[in-house]
């Protein structure tokens, strides 16, 4: 799952969000003890539909994707599916663990506050089912004063509600998970999710008129195809890692 979340940018077209972080972000929080590989989730509050967990430092690539597999269950038999989180390390694209929900023909929300500095701010992932079209996936940050209003509504969900403000460093999170055909038909919310995002496109100026999403899913679909691109650097960067470790380099396609 760590990997997977790792990965999502460079198979998605934003590739300074992906691998190229393990030697940046990841392995020097494992080496120096402020991510614990092996942490086990502590339940705090359960209640039924929602829930409130510590995942004490665990890696926040597996943890945030962890909390929404426990949403997405808790959806399936409420039709609404909340964990409140702490207490995990950088967790990559929160769009990436939004879309864990859609096989599950469900909606993902991801919100986070707090972390160490230099994260970004406020980031925000939501993804839910496209209907006859790509599926949307949103992937943004709130940290300008503009949005100000959006950034105290995440500290609220995420950061108070997870009571992340007792802990210096730490990163609180709200993972959502919605099952619209509890209230509708399945064909229903099918009909209406395929005119909302078919209305979305078009072309304006001679540019071609997209939903974040879209452009993911084709870029997805090339590298399934003809393998996934990575900069020189990176490249190098991974291979002396598996040199370390006495795995195979890389293997190149085509």
């Amino acid at each position: 799952m760590a990997a997977e979340a790792l990965c999502h940018g460079d198979l998605t077209g934003s590739p300074e969000t992906g691998v190229a972080e393990l030697t940046r972000i990841h392995l020097p929080l494992l080496e120096n003890g402020f991510v614990r590989p092996r942490a086990e989730p502590l339940m705090i509050a359960d209640r039924g539909a929602a829930a409130l967990l510590d995942y004490r430092r665990a890696p926040g690539l597996w943890a945030v994707g962890d909390a929404m597999d426990r949403a997405v269950t808790r959806a399936g038999r409420y039709g609404v599916g909340l964990i409140s989180l702490r207490g995990v390390g950088p967790f990559g694209r929160a769009g990436h663990h939004a879309a864990r929900a859609l096989p599950h023909a469900m909606i993902g929300l991801v919100l986070a506050a707090g972390g160490e500095p230099g994260t970004p701010a406020h980031p925000l992932g939501m993804a839910a089912p496209g209907g006859a079209y790509p599926e949307f996936v949103l992937d943004m940050a709130a940290g300008s004063p503009e949005t100000a209003g959006f950034a105290l509504l995440v500290e609220v969900l995420a950061g108070v509600l997870s009571g992340v403000a007792d802990h210096e460093h730490d990163t609180g999170l709200l993972v959502l998970a919605v099952a619209p055909t509890t209230l509708r038909s399945a064909d229903g919310f099918y009909r209406a999710a395929s005119a909302l995002f078919g209305s979305m496109l078009g072309w304006e100026g001679g540019a071609p008129v997209r939903y974040p999403g879209w452009r993911e899913a084709q870029y997805l679909e090339q590298c399934r195809a003809l393998g996934v691109p990575l900069s020189g650097p990176v490249r190098r960067e991974l291979d002396e890692l598996a040199a370390r470790f006495g795995l195979p380099p890389l293997t190149s396609v085509g």
